[in-house]
């Protein structure tokens, strides 16, 4: 994990959600749901695809916090 990349990319989406806050408190509940195992790499890519739909550079950011040999396009 690349901090440098992750920071970017969490002030990324606060910027992009300031008008709907409750977005990035989903954003919020899935990193920390997915951070503390309650929900499994896959789970944690479908919740956060849905989430950010129509929203690809999100979508593709969010690899930054994936595990080798996952990776969404």
């Amino acid at each position: 994990l690349d901090v440098e990349d992750a920071l970017a990319y969490l002030d990324r989406v606060k910027h992009e959600f300031l008008d709907t806050p409750e977005m990035y408190n989903r954003f919020l509940d899935i990193m920390k749901r997915f951070k503390a195992g309650q929900i499994d790499t896959p789970q944690a890519v479908a919740q956060i695809t849905e989430l950010f739909e129509g929203r690809s550079e999100l979508i593709e950011g969010f690899n930054v916090f994936l595990p080798s040999g996952y990776h969404i396009d």
